[in-house]
């Protein structure tokens, strides 16, 4: 029998994610998933356009990937590969994309941030179990994070807003003494939509909610299956940021070498989640190592609705 494999792209701000699965007979089996740390949002505030440096290193993600889904006889132009945030900014973004299609053969779509919760949220909702039928998802990217609140029985997504806050731009913003101010600015421009997404339980996806649960258990090597379901109280959250929360990248990259390039951008990324937990109200995160990627191989395909056009 002639195996039906599929493959996913997913282009962030900070990582590159690539997901195989087998489909064979209409069930999911993961093959192989795989991650680059690129910093495509790099001083993306400052620059509106994708730094040169990690524009090749995010080429090179991709050309690699491309290589990895020819061993599986996945046709390059049949990778669903989607960009989130730094894309829908960055002025260059489309002739870079442009490039990758014409060089490597993969044609990439910027999505909108509607279509990121969506996905997330698919993604999430295969591989978890809830205590409630209304939950609330938080999902934290490089340039961006997304709150959603859905229903599990119907997968029907009650509310979800999109905020210009990531763990790259934290980052960035740490360096140039402006994380406060800049904080501050978009828990006030979003103040009315926040508050309805307080809850005890979130429900958390991608990389630097996933990293910090590795740190909490003091893993110098990223182990999936422990981090995927793990809960973490507030008071734990608390701990990783008094711990933590001044530390430099090198420090971080000495005592949990799986971050890799992420110990550039793991400080931003816990300001946010700390702040975040306390504007909540929430006592619990949960956390799940399936994402978008997930949700669009699950998919199969990108609605021309999601497409962002900009």
């Amino acid at each position: 029998m002639k195996k039906d494999f599929r493959a996913s792209i997913d282009i962030g701000s900070n990582s590159v994610l690539l997901l195989i699965a087998d489909f064979t007979n209409k069930n999911f089996k993961e093959i192989t998933k795989q991650s680059y740390i690129t910093s495509l949002g790099r001083d993306l505030d400052k620059n509106k356009a994708f730094h040169e440096d990690s524009m090749q290193l995010t080429y090179d993600a991709i050309e690699a990937y491309a290589k990895e889904c020819d061993q599986y006889d996945i046709p390059r132009d049949e990778i669903i590969a989607t960009a989130t945030e730094a894309s829908r900014i960055a002025q260059n973004a489309d002739l870079f994309f442009a490039k990758i299609q014409n060089e490597i053969g993969i044609r990439i779509q910027k999505i909108t941030s509607q279509a990121e919760a969506y996905f997330s949220t698919r993604g999430i909702l295969f591989n978890s179990s809830f205590n409630s039928e209304i939950i609330t998802i938080m999902d934290i990217g490089g340039a961006s994070t997304e709150l959603i609140r859905v229903n599990t029985k119907d997968f029907a997504i009650l509310e979800t807003i999109s905020m210009p806050i990531g763990a790259v731009r934290a980052s960035n913003w740490l360096e140039d003494g402006l994380l406060v101010q800049n904080l501050q600015k978009v828990f006030a421009d979003f103040r009315n939509e926040i508050d309805k997404f307080q809850t005890k339980d979130l429900y958390c996806v991608a990389g630097t909610v996933t990293s910090l649960g590795n740190m909490f258990l003091e893993r110098k090597d990223f182990i999936e299956d422990d981090v995927h379901g793990l809960i973490l109280k507030s008071e734990d959250i608390e701990n990783l940021f008094k711990k933590y929360s001044e530390m430099d990248p090198q420090s971080f990259l000495d005592q949990f070498p799986f971050l890799q390039k992420r110990s550039n951008s793991i400080r931003g990324g816990l300001h946010i989640v700390y702040h975040l937990v306390h504007r909540l109200l929430v006592k619990e995160i949960r956390i799940s190592t399936y994402g978008l990627r997930y949700g669009t191989l699950l998919e199969g395909k990108i609605k021309k609705d999601y497409i962002y056009v900009g």
